[in-house]
């Protein structure tokens, strides 16, 4: 057999251009640290929730490099490192955001969508560790299809959606328990202002599902001088809708206008689901709203109906829809706010496993789930910054077909990066610790 030397081996596997990749993107967090030493270890971490795909400390110490010390030696580090209290949970989540900020800057669009966004994560066999709250969870639902109450924490995101490197401006994991939680509308508004206080050059359009639709939401928005566009649930609230021939505002109820409203434009749109496309054509009809309460406040009411969906899209925003180009901007804009579906269902199922994290406090969950947004981060940015050719051989790695209907998505560039990182601990390890086949001979 012949023998190939170990660094000859390694040199084939670009681990120290993911490290790189890593120590670079995470700069803005590592230098907030308030100790040197901290630094590499929360580069460590990062490699390892990536290697191992988990937010387990242990399977995370498995993937870090046998040089630096065993198994229990890196665990050790990454525990120390959750429980310093030296070490300021909100710096971390700063060092978060600028890190996202260097890549928005980076990519220059000219204004900002962001989706807000909360979800529940679920922890179902814990019932005795810190915060544990009652959550709503929908999926995956009951035997009988609905909703269900589960253990678990709340959380929200504000994500950066119309840039190629999807970030964060805001992110917090918190519980229904805790002193310091006040109520969701105030976590939405922390949302807004964040975004607004990291990105002051850039107009800033949020959009959100149904639950953001709430009239105190929309003056949180109004009091920034920003927009918004967000999935209108309350069809049975009274507006107000201005009579031209009248010359006067009258009160009508938001659905029986939606039932009315006249279609004035209609276009094609691609839609994507589950690895499958199709165009369908969708028609569009606005029409000027307000709010007795905020007469002041003036709303835009957009219906999008689709033959193939049996209830119309009915949106609401402050953009003033005065031409059809606004109008779909304001469309495919709000249609940008899946992504950030996308972005949970990486961090939480197949993806990075945030679900799965067993930490038995509240800051220490906090800080892991920094550290798992901050890899996830880290997989967008190699998949668009590296060479295209480098970014196949990776998906490649990770189980690519070479298929048409292959799906170029985050979870095969990850599996290539696990298991490059895999391959090169494992090498480390073999290197340090050779197999002890002297032990299997008989006699």
């Amino acid at each position: 057999m012949t023998r190939i030397p170990f660094d000859e081996i390694l040199s084939k596997l670009p681990i120290e251009q993911i490290q790189q990749t890593i120590h670079e993107y995470s700069q803005p967090l590592t230098e907030r640290l308030p100790d040197q030493r901290l630094q590499p270890v929360a580069e460590e971490m990062v490699l390892g929730i990536l290697g191992s795909e988990s937010p387990l400390i242990t399977q995370m110490a498995r993937q870090q490099n046998k040089s630096a010390g065993e198994i229990w030696a890196a665990a050790k580090r990454s525990y120390r490192f959750l429980e310093n209290k030296r070490l300021a949970t909100s710096e971390l989540y700063e060092g978060l955001y600028q890190a996202g900020r260097q890549a928005v800057l980076r990519e220059k669009p000219d204004y900002l969508v962001v989706a807000v966004d909360p979800v529940n994560f679920e922890k179902p066999y814990a019932q005795a560790i810190e915060g544990v709250s009652v959550v709503h969870k929908a999926t995956p639902p009951d035997l009988g299809g609905q909703a269900r109450l589960a253990h678990g924490y709340p959380a929200i995101t504000a994500t950066l959606v119309n840039t190629q490197v999807p970030v964060t401006s805001y992110a917090n994991w918190y519980s229904y328990q805790s002193e310091d939680f006040i109520s969701q509308n105030r976590e939405i508004e922390q949302a807004f202002q964040t975004t607004v206080r990291l990105y002051p050059e850039y107009k800033i359009r949020y959009v959100g599902d149904a639950g953001l639709d709430d009239q105190k939401i929309f003056a949180q928005v109004d009091a920034l001088h920003q927009e918004f566009v967000f999935r209108a649930s309350h069809q049975e609230r009274i507006v107000e809708v201005y009579n031209e021939r009248l010359d006067r505002w009258e009160r009508e109820v938001l659905g029986d206008l939606v039932e009315s409203i006249p279609l004035q434009v209609s276009f094609q749109v691609l839609f994507a689901h589950a690895g499958s496309t199709r165009l369908d054509t969708v028609s569009l009809g606005w029409f000027q709203v307000r709010l007795p309460e905020r007469p002041q406040q003036s709303l835009w009411i957009l219906v999008a109906e689709d033959p193939t969906f049996k209830h119309p899209l009915v949106l609401v925003t402050n953009v003033p829809l005065n031409s059809i180009a606004i109008v779909q901007q304001v469309y495919n804009d709000w249609r940008l706010r899946g992504r950030i579906e996308h972005g949970y269902r990486f961090d939480q199922e197949q993806g990075l496993d945030v679900e799965d994290m067993r930490v038995h406090t509240l800051e220490r969950m906090r800080r892991l789930f920094a550290l798992v947004l901050l890899a996830a981060q880290v997989v967008f940015v190699i998949g668009v910054h590296w060479p295209p050719k480098a970014v196949l051989w990776l998906r490649q790695l990770g189980g690519k077909l070479g298929l048409k209907s292959d799906r170029d998505g985050p979870y095969l560039l990850l599996k290539g990066i696990a298991a490059v990182i895999t391959t090169a601990m494992t090498l480390s390890f073999i290197f340090l610790h050779p197999f002890p086949f002297r032990e299997m001979t008989c006699g």
